[in-house]
């Protein structure tokens, strides 16, 4: 099952470069909704989960990686644009 990733919280929401902590959304069916801390998206990304944020008619994935720092975050794969597509979604 495929999660639609909606909105998303930063602890410094007018921060253009700040960490994502939290994400809301729904699944495909878009009956149920959901709440995760990005620990857990990486934990559901390890189990075999998978997340996308809808980019116009696309559905673009979402994957994890490791800081340099040794911190793991989510982040969408390239797609035709340069800018993380989880940081243009609405807060929340």
């Amino acid at each position: 099952m495929s999660n639609r990733i909606t909105h998303i919280r930063k602890p410094n929401a007018s921060s253009e470069v700040e960490h994502i902590t939290d994400i809301k959304g729904s699944h495909t069916n878009g009956t149920i909704t959901f709440q995760y801390t990005v620990a857990q998206v990486v934990q559901y990304l390890k189990d075999g989960y998978s997340f996308y944020v809808q980019v116009g008619s696309t559905q673009v994935s979402v994957t994890y990686q490791k800081s340099a720092a040794g911190r793991e975050y989510i982040k969408t794969k390239p797609d035709s644009t340069q800018k993380d597509n989880l940081l243009s979604l609405p807060q929340f």
